[in-house]
């Protein structure tokens, strides 16, 4: 049982103040008078109503086991107490300030203008005056400087090959209406398509530090890109106060230093991404690419710490007062109290670092310790708590923000016979439940249309990442102005994004009715094998008789009889097939199967 004899003095409980007793799970715990209203209205707030993932406060009709912590047997240790906390943190707060643009954005604004302020102009010069110098050093043939309105239809379509994914970038110009996609054949040619992907590019080569020289930069070909995407994610949203810290993985099976494998990931090759993400919406404020071993020769393996400063660096700048939430990666003491006196608060799971208590450390990592479901164990030290809590199997916590022993609440969890049961869990365990989600809602959200494809090209997959990024981004700002009334789903939201952004542009120089189904050159064939005619037999071959003579206006080759050392022309196509024939006898010898 844990009592006063037992509950060594903090700083905070020294004070010859009034106190007040309370008996949870039948013991008594002696708690100072200032913090016994703020206990008591966590505990009346926790009860009011019931939460998600199956973490609740029990009804009546439930079955509720209490059980009190069982660590009045462990060995005293000088650091870690069990002591109260010195701060009082305002829980409330931490939901306080939701995601809100910077920016006003009326009732009817369209998708395109929340994705411009995230590719913005500077973001589409970059990428034109990079794709025009990249192109003119490697003498690309019959290249045509891009401009603006193309780039933008460029993106466009591709954010529409993400919608409708096909297995080659070719079969959307192709002759079979299965696959064909006029929206997207209509904006410009393959040829001119695949020839802006070709020569694509982001940073000057010629500019590029040796391998080398003190600054160099893996990253170099993409870095400008990233800094102008980052620089626009945090300037186009306010701060939320629940923000959590995790990586995402972008799939790359290419060669790449930057490469990591990840086997207990869904995505298991590619490049790692430690983001700083909204709690509630995914939205991502920050995004730092992984590059392994840094300038001082240490790597960020086991280092996540450092990461957590970086990503954390300019909510201190700005004064941030919230709370962040992180896995066991990057959670230690040091990073906890660092935080807290920053004036952040944070929760993160913890396995296995070296300041923690002894209790947990000599058990093997909770391991062997033999509690019941429900029991924990917690100490404290400084504005840190620890409290290794007994699920299926041990969970242990490090937070600055939920007292282990004043902050508690129930979860229910399935018995055998399939009834539930609730079990007293202390609240950083529903805290940490809710508020850790934010960088999958935001991977969720990536993966649904993305519009990343196969490439030779290391960083072509780190580009895409950022449209999606940018897309999700958008969306979000789109979904929670709350002027917007029966907003448009995800699926909605990119095609019509897309549309506005090729805004009707077309780089074709015919229309698509007047031009034949066929787009690609005829391969060349012996003289003994049978002419390929380029339009499918379904189409050809069915309902001949609605295939009908039309006279165009230019002469155009013979697609049945018209050979190099041939050439026959004819002013008249087939009606439904569109490819000109000779009257007599292409046009009956086309439409038969003989």
């Amino acid at each position: 049982m844990l009592t006063d004899e037992n509950l060594d003095s903090g700083p905070s409980c020294s004070k010859q103040i009034e106190e007040v007793s309370h008996t949870e799970g039948g013991e008594d715990l002696t708690i100072p008078a200032e913090q016994s209203t703020s206990t008591t209205n966590v505990l009346s707030r926790t009860s009011s109503t019931d939460t998600c993932h199956n973490i609740r406060v029990p009804s009546p009709e439930t079955t509720t086991v209490l059980l009190s912590d069982t660590d009045s047997s462990d060995d005293e240790e000088n650091t870690w107490k069990k002591v109260l906390f010195p701060q009082k943190p305002d829980l409330d707060s931490f939901d306080s300030i939701p995601l809100q643009s910077r920016q006003f954005f009326p009732s009817r604004t369209r998708p395109v203008s929340y994705f411009s302020t995230f590719f913005n102009e500077d973001v589409i010069e970059l990428i034109i005056t990079q794709t025009n110098i990249y192109a003119e050093q490697n003498r690309s043939r019959n290249w045509t400087p891009v401009n603006s309105v193309e780039i933008k239809a460029f993106i466009g379509m591709i954010i529409m090959m993400g919608i409708n994914p096909l297995p080659s970038i070719d079969l959307y110009w192709s002759s079979d209406p299965f696959f064909r996609n006029n929206e997207i054949a209509a904006v410009m040619p393959i040829k001119r398509f695949t020839k802006i992907l070709e020569n694509l590019h982001l940073n000057d080569n010629k500019e590029m530090p040796s391998r080398e020289a003190p600054d160099y930069d893996k990253l170099y070909k993409i870095r400008p890109f990233l800094e102008l995407i980052n620089k626009a994610c945090q300037n186009n949203a306010k701060n939320t106060t629940s923000q959590s810290i995790d990586e995402a993985m972008v799939k790359f099976k290419g060669v790449s230093s930057l490469k990591q494998y990840m086997p207990m990931k869904p995505v298991k090759r590619g490049y790692k991404i430690w983001t700083r993400a909204d709690s509630a919406t995914g939205y991502v404020f920050e995004f730092d690419v992984y590059t392994g071993k840094r300038d001082d020769n240490t790597t960020e393996v086991g280092l996540g710490g450092n990461v957590i400063k970086r990503l954390t660096k300019k909510l201190v700048d700005e004064r941030f007062q919230g709370h962040v939430t992180f896995d066991n990666f990057f959670s230690s003491y040091e990073i906890m109290q660092h935080l807290y006196d920053k004036g952040i608060y944070a929760t993160a799971t913890v396995i296995s670092r070296k300041d923690l208590p002894h209790f947990y450390k000599k058990s093997n990592k909770g391991k062997n310790l033999k509690l019941d479901r429900g029991e924990m164990k917690w100490r404290t030290k400084k504005n840190v708590a620890f409290v290794a809590w007994q699920d299926n199997k041990i969970i242990s916590f490090l937070t600055t923000a939920f007292h282990p022993k004043l902050d508690k609440t129930f979860c229910d969890r399935k018995q055998k016979d399939g009834t539930k049961k609730a079990f007293q869990c202390p609240l950083a365990v529903l805290q940490y439940t809710e508020r850790m989600g934010g960088v999958d809602r935001f991977d969720h959200l990536r993966s649904t249309y993305e519009v990343s494809r196969r490439s030779k090209k290391w960083w072509l997959r780190l580009f895409y990442f950022c449209v999606d990024l940018c897309i999700v981004n958008s969306f979000l700002l789109y979904t929670t102005n709350k002027r917007v009334h029966n907003p448009l789903s995800q699926l909605h939201f990119r095609l019509s994004l897309a549309r506005g952004l090729i805004n009707g542009y077309t780089s074709r120089k015919r229309s698509l009715e007047s031009e034949p189904q066929y787009l690609k050159k005829k391969p060349k064939m012996s003289t003994n094998i049978q002419k390929k005619i380029g339009v499918d037999e379904d189409i050809r071959l069915s309902n001949v008789g609605i295939h009908r003579h039309e006279k165009i206006e230019t002469w155009r080759r013979c697609r049945m009889c018209s050979t190099k050392t041939n050439n026959k022309r004819s002013k008249i196509q087939c009606s439904t097939c569109k490819v000109a024939l000779c009257v007599v006898p292409c046009f009956d010898l086309f439409h038969s199967s003989d």
